[in-house]
């Protein structure tokens, strides 16, 4: 009985030893992944993320949790056919990889707080074989490979290459961004829709169908701001962050679409045309009594903590609250839809709080996004 108890006890012991070092080595190659995405020719980078996942694998079969191994061997062999030349790393291997390294985070969870396993056996080795699969074949072959892959760990991600993208939340799972429409969410944060705010509500439709990627774009950054407010304690007036959602970006429906879809990077003249939609809206709302904060928060939504943004280049502690909330709602808006123009892949939940939170201290204000982690949470809860 005895060295039963002390068996036991040593299990745990190593299993905890174990999980605290594969945190580490997770949020590790989590910031490799971004690190390497912006400079995919860093052998160094690359190396030490193929060790990385390499010893992952091998604490993994140590600590007896060999069936998860096959995971990471699916990422090592892509991530060994980059540095072999046989692939060139771009970002959606990055997501791939990202993905199944957060699949194996939360699979690891699962077996150390006995809970059900977020894939099956029979879906998990589906998903190694798609992995695998994007090491190698024909561009078509692995293209199909990824699609299906992120199908698998990251559904919200794939949308029809058939039809035109639907509104859906920033997560597969249930979050708050239910299928609300915008008077709904206004109820839901005790908001009365006034006289004003009924008619900026009106003047954001024509704008989302302006572009067929913008459906519903409104409600879920409506939510997820009237959120972060809520949670901090309502710095902001309620009906002037809405007031401000609403009308942020109603002079983008002014912009030619080419400019508006343009998947290559903007020229200079182009950039003065986008930059501007900040200064317009500002005029608008503005000339309209009672909505002084809310044109502010309009005007102040594109600066950065670093006082690199535009149009001003204010720096942190002249931005107003409200538009720091929206900077970073906007940019998770982005984030999780940016793929929508060109390949029906958005970037998947995970990695958009990944570079929201990499960008904290210089595009965001550091106890916003700390606000923003806190909401974000029950996204995928």
């Amino acid at each position: 009985m005895a060295t039963k108890m002390h068996d036991d006890e040593f299990q745990r012991d190593l299993m905890e030893d174990f999980f605290l070092d594969f945190q580490e080595a997770h949020q590790h190659c989590e910031n490799a992944l971004i690190d390497l995405e912006h400079d995919p020719a860093n052998n160094t980078l690359l190396n030490d993320l193929f060790r990385s996942v390499h010893t992952i694998k091998g604490n993994l079969i140590y600590v007896g949790l060999r069936e998860l191994s096959p995971l990471l061997q699916s990422v090592e062999d892509i991530l060994d056919a980059i540095r072999n030349d046989q692939l060139a790393y771009d970002t959606f291997l990055s997501d791939v990889i990202l993905m199944a390294m957060d699949t194996t985070h939360r699979m690891v969870l699962a077996k150390l707080e006995q809970q059900a396993p977020p894939l099956t056996e029979s879906a998990l080795n589906t998903l190694c074989q798609h992995i695998s699969q994007t090491a190698a074949g024909d561009e078509p072959t692995r293209q199909q490979a990824i699609r299906a892959a992120l199908g698998i760990m990251a559904p919200d991600t794939i949308t029809s290459r058939d039809q035109k993208p639907k509104p859906q939340p920033a997560s597969a799972s249930k979050t708050l961004l239910a299928h609300a429409d915008c008077l709904e969410i206004l109820k839901q944060f005790s908001i009365e829709p006034n006289d004003d705010l009924l008619f900026f509500n009106k003047l954001s439709t024509p704008l989302e169908e302006r572009s067929q990627y913008w459906k519903g774009r409104t409600a879920r950054i409506l939510q997820l701001s009237l959120a972060m407010n809520r949670h901090a304690g309502e710095p902001v007036e309620p009906a002037q962050l809405a007031g401000a959602v609403f009308m942020h970006d109603v002079a983008m429906a002014f912009l030619p679409l080419h400019v508006l879809h343009k998947t290559t990077p903007l020229n200079a003249e182009e950039t003065s045309l986008l930059r501007s939609h900040t200064q317009q809206a500002f005029t608008l709302v503005s000339a309209m009594k009672d909505w002084e904060q809310a044109s502010y928060i309009v005007l102040e939504h594109h600066e950065r903590e670093d006082g690199k943004g535009y149009p001003a280049g204010l720096n942190g502690q002249h931005i107003c609250p409200g538009a720091k909330i929206l900077a970073i709602i906007d940019a998770f808006e982005a984030r999780t839809h940016e793929r929508a123009y060109s390949t029906n892949l958005k970037r998947p939940f995970v990695r958009a709080v990944l570079e929201i939170n990499r960008c904290s201290g210089t595009h965001f204000d550091p106890n916003w996004v700390n606000v923003f982690n806190e909401v974000a949470r029950t996204l995928q809860q």
